[in-house]
């Protein structure tokens, strides 16, 4: 059955994307959601997720089509999937990461000709703060099963959604505190989630006022409680690697405040190093 649905993916994206006269968009795409969290890296990343956003920038997909696209990965069963039951060794973390990149295409479509109400970006706004609120599985490259990367993936999206009209000040700061919380913890981001997650940030500090903006970067100073744990050196890293990710994409554009700011962050932080 694996090796039947590669064979018939790959011909598609060999294809220049084009369908096979046995498949109609519908059952292509109720197939490729029924596997959107395959294991198999090859099917779930090079064919499944390629093939979606081929489609999706290609314009296959009508209005309507894609809310439904849209609203089937934002429930339990996709974007939610085990979130809060399954251990960090287990699959389901493919299944919420590869649901939540879908968010990116759609969401440019929608911004290039608007088709979703007001409300129903809030609502991916609201879904993707109670995601990350929820994501405890930080994994970023499994051998033998590729890119869960499910922070990167979320930055993607909410970089996608941030660049919305519809998403207020006021939504952009409640999530501020939220990816803090999910960058100042106890295990290393080894591939460059930062640097995805300061993308998502440096769109939505458009929408903010610059003290605001300073407010919360004085967040991300964390304050070491034991000097003896080596878990709280991690965080420390986690923090000072994200400041340090935020400064040196700030080299570029009138940033000259804040990159101040951050270096008197990074002079405080380091502080808090245990050497």
């Amino acid at each position: 059955m694996e090796s039947k649905l590669k064979e018939v993916l790959q011909s598609i994206k060999t294809n220049d994307y084009q369908l096979p006269d046995q498949f109609n968009l519908q059952e292509l795409t109720t197939m490729m959601l029924q596997r959107i969290g395959a294991v198999d890296p090859v099917i779930r990343d090079e064919l499944i997720h390629s093939i979606f956003t081929a489609l999706i920038d290609n314009g296959a997909y009508n209005s309507d089509q894609l809310k439904n696209i849209l609203q089937s990965i934002l429930n339990k069963n996709y974007l939610f999937y085990k979130i809060g039951s399954s251990k960090k060794e287990e699959d389901a973390v493919f299944k919420r990461s590869f649901s939540v990149l879908l968010i990116p295409p759609i969401l440019k479509q929608h911004r290039t000709a608007p088709f979703l109400k007001e409300e129903e970006v809030h609502r991916v706004w609201e879904n993707l703060k109670k995601y990350m609120q929820q994501e405890s599985d930080h994994r970023g490259y499994v051998d033998g099963k590729g890119w869960a990367h499910a922070m990167a993936h979320a930055a993607d999206a909410l970089n996608s959604t941030a660049s919305c009209r519809e998403i207020t000040t006021q939504e952009v700061e409640g999530m501020l505190p939220v990816i803090r919380e999910q960058f100042l913890i106890d295990q290393p981001y080894l591939f460059d989630e930062e640097e995805r997650m300061v993308t998502a940030v440096l769109t939505m500090f458009k929408k903010m006022e610059p003290d605001d903006r300073v407010k919360w970067l004085e967040t991300l100073i964390y304050q070491r409680k034991s000097w003896d744990d080596p878990k709280e050196d991690i965080i420390i890293n986690n923090s000072k690697h994200f400041l340090r990710a935020l400064y040196f994409r700030m080299l570029e554009g009138d940033y000259r405040e804040l990159r101040q700011v951050l270096e008197n962050l990074l002079r405080e932080l380091r502080k808090q190093e245990a050497y």
